[in-house]
């Protein structure tokens, strides 16, 4: 390596040993790891929308941890600054990972609480990256797991897209439709079927049939949306939630749901004695 790339990168470490990354990156040793291991192009990267979710989900999860005392104040705060960054998207060029990585999502995890981590850091002290005196793991990921908090991203990142894309484009085109049946409901025209002319009908009859199928679809998704506001934090790595606190999938939820403005609850339970399983298996079967 050249002086001149070494006066470019600063040195990072994990279990693994020490690693260069570029000095204006915020993301660590982990994420740099994934960029090696899985060289391919940026029309494979991991979508914007699961990093927002990921934004929140630290966000959510430092104010939780701060309030039952299991995280200082003083760096909950700088966490929470850092987390709300990236999911308003200031930080998109710190995520430089593609899809092809654990099932788990673990280095895209890792992405969010390093690059978090990193910017707390230079809020607080200056530098950039790093794990003092914000820690990636310790700090950032507290009381979270990749097997609960990458398919939370996914269930929260879908339900943002349905609410603010998905369903206004539907119900737009819905509307248009309708108005089409009504301004046309005067106009005849032969129907056809089997590629043969058959009785007649008016083209606004016609077009009442596909606003019809829009309103029955658009039921459908709202239909699916009280199972996508169900999430798996809390759960941590196997669905039983160890290593989170009591009642911290439930205190997640509600602070999800106020910074999301949407209605998120905890993954319900198959009875009340049985251990929090469902909020990891759910997305196992979403």
């Amino acid at each position: 390596m050249t002086e001149e790339h070494l006066k470019s990168t600063r040195t990072e470490t994990d279990s693994f040993g020490p690693i260069e990354v570029r000095a204006d990156a915020y993301w660590g040793a982990q994420t740099e790891r994934s960029i090696e291991n899985f060289p391919f192009g940026p029309r494979e990267q991991m979508p914007l929308e699961i990093v927002h979710a990921l934004g929140f989900i630290k966000q959510a999860a430092a104010r939780v941890n701060a309030r039952i005392g299991g995280l200082d104040p003083q760096l909950a705060e700088a966490i929470q600054q850092a987390a709300a960054e990236v999911a308003r998207g200031d930080l998109d060029s710190q995520f430089p990972l593609v899809i092809w990585q654990t099932g788990s999502g673990t280095q895209s995890n890792m992405n969010a609480n390093e690059v978090i981590a990193g910017r707390a850091n230079e809020k607080l002290a200056g530098t950039r990256g790093g794990k003092e005196p914000v820690h990636p793991n310790d700090h950032v990921n507290k009381g979270q797991s990749s097997n609960d908090s990458f398919p939370t991203a996914l269930h929260v990142s879908a339900a943002r897209a349905i609410n603010a894309r998905l369903l206004p484009a539907l119900k737009t085109m819905h509307d248009r439709l309708v108005d089409l049946a009504g301004r046309w409901d005067k106009i005849v025209k032969i129907g056809r079927t089997h590629l043969q002319d058959a009785t007649p009908l008016t083209l606004g009859q016609e077009f009442s049939g596909y606003a019809q199928q829009l309103a029955d679809n658009i039921e459908r998704v709202e239909g699916v949306l009280p199972r996508i506001y169900r999430l798996a934090q809390g759960g941590t790595a196997v669905g039983t939630g160890l290593n989170a606190p009591k009642g911290f999938a439930e205190a997640f939820a509600k602070e999800m749901a106020n910074l999301t403005r949407l209605p998120f609850t905890s993954a319900r339970t198959s009875s009340p004695s049985s251990p929090p399983m469902t909020r990891w298996l759910s997305f196992r079967a979403f």
